[in-house]
């Protein structure tokens, strides 16, 4: 039997959703069990509405500066866990595109995330935390897994 190689970079996947708590402890977790190095990633999807209708009229400075907003929430969700060892990223664009570019050069072993995406796809493992969407069906490990795994980001606050 092949040995089982510990993970040495987790990466959690953060929707700015009621999962990202979940999602960071639980990356936290295995990258702390793995001594692997984490990153934090949110992937911000262009939005049509605003096409030519861009607050500065530059979607360049549009995109930089919802960057620089999720990069602030991603440190204080890192800041909030005792997440030190996180790095944290923010990518606008298209989401496939965003998370081709950023795991190619990142290449994690892990990515935990809160819901199925299409473009999940690649040589690393997947951990999704969130129940399926098929009715009655995994709702219950779901559940197990959250309740096992969760404890509140605030906390202690």
């Amino acid at each position: 039997m092949p040995e089982l190689r510990p993970y040495r970079r987790v990466l959690a996947l953060i929707d700015f959703d009621d999962l990202d708590c979940q999602t960071a402890e639980k990356a936290l977790s295995l990258a702390r069990l793995n001594q692997a190095e984490l990153d934090f990633l949110h992937l911000i999807e262009p939005d049509g509405v605003l096409d030519g209708g861009y607050p500065s009229g530059n979607p360049r400075a549009t995109a930089e500066s919802l960057e620089k907003a999720s990069l602030r929430r991603l440190n204080f969700l890192a800041a909030q866990l005792g997440a030190a060892e996180a790095t944290c990223h923010a990518l606008h664009g298209p989401l496939r595109q965003g998370f081709l570019r950023h795991t190619k050069l990142w290449q994690p072993d892990l990515i935990v995330t809160g819901e199925h995406h299409a473009y999940l796809t690649g040589t690393h493992d997947v951990l999704i935390l969130s129940a399926s969407k098929r009715p009655h069906r995994g709702k219950l490990l779901a559940r197990l897994m959250n309740m096992l795994g969760s404890r509140s980001c605030t906390a202690g606050a």
